[in-house]
């Protein structure tokens, strides 16, 4: 039976989906935008009362969010990059909009999501031989494996991607995650990815257990959000660094009450270069 959290993380995958499309996004000369577009056909993000999400509720955070990565792809295939990790990919369309010669993608996540995902894109009328779809649950799975037996390049220099996703694993699986990327990182390669940041001073298990109390109702989907410097020590920890770590590039996500005092929770943006 599916939990109320899966059938959250459901809806904000879908919501993230249906929301992308509607932006003003780029695109290779290789790119299918047509393709994009219908791959998320027939999505409705419903919500846990059954009713279709608004999509526009995303948009704020997606208008953001979707430029920075899009922007990381087209710097990394024009700097000779020719290989693209996108880490709980969902129903990203960026393999198809960013398609160019000798650039493989791979697109991971959760074996039912991914199945989906390759019944939609065989349905189009469109290349797909450089997209390899890859099943991986980040709870119990070991990137690196994973990404080995895809057929992934250990010795090239790779552009990871992991957007709005470390928010809804584990501590433990988020460690174990950024493990497996730094074995398949290959100097040159790059991580980029959306972390969640509370300010300086505040205890993070606290922070993670009112959320799930106040916004989910103990049935959070929500489980690592860290002070920006946990972060950084964290990818550091991994052999990943951040240049310009001082400054922040940052969206504000939700408003929290802690002590009787409104907390704000940030997005922040991410990109390290393998050390």
């Amino acid at each position: 039976m599916t939990t109320q959290a899966e059938q959250t993380l459901t809806m904000i995958r879908e919501v993230c989906a249906l929301g992308r499309v509607e932006l003003d996004r780029p695109h290779t000369t290789e790119g299918d935008t047509a393709a994009a577009r219908a791959l998320v056909y027939g999505l409705r993000a419903i919500d846990l009362a059954g009713e279709p999400s608004d999509i526009s509720l995303s948009l704020e955070l997606l208008a953001p969010r979707a430029p920075y990565f899009d922007r990381l792809i087209l710097d990394a295939i024009a700097a000779g990059t020719r290989q693209v990790v996108n880490l709980g990919a969902g129903y990203d369309d960026r393999a198809l909009r960013f398609r160019h010669s000798g650039v493989r993608f791979f697109d991971l996540d959760l074996p039912d999501v991914i199945a989906d995902k390759a019944r939609r894109l065989q349905a189009l009328d469109t290349d797909i031989t450089h997209v390899a779809l890859v099943a991986a649950d980040f709870a119990t799975d070991h990137v690196g494996d994973v990404l080995a037996r895809a057929g992934h390049d250990a010795t090239r220099p790779t552009l990871f991607i992991a957007e709005h996703l470390v928010l809804f694993l584990q501590p433990r699986d988020v460690e174990r995650l950024l493990a497996g990327v730094s074995g398949r990182g290959a100097p040159g390669s790059v991580l980029a990815l959306t972390t969640e940041v509370h300010p300086v001073g505040l205890d993070s298990a606290l922070v993670i257990s009112t959320v799930d109390q106040v916004m989910f109702d103990g049935a959070s989907p929500l489980h690592s959000i860290r002070a920006r410097d946990t972060w950084l020590a964290l990818l550091n920890q991994h052999d990943w660094q951040v240049e310009n770590a001082t400054v922040a590039t940052a969206v504000d996500h939700f408003e929290l009450p802690l002590d009787d005092k409104p907390v704000q929770i940030q997005t922040h943006f991410l990109t390290a270069t393998a050390g």
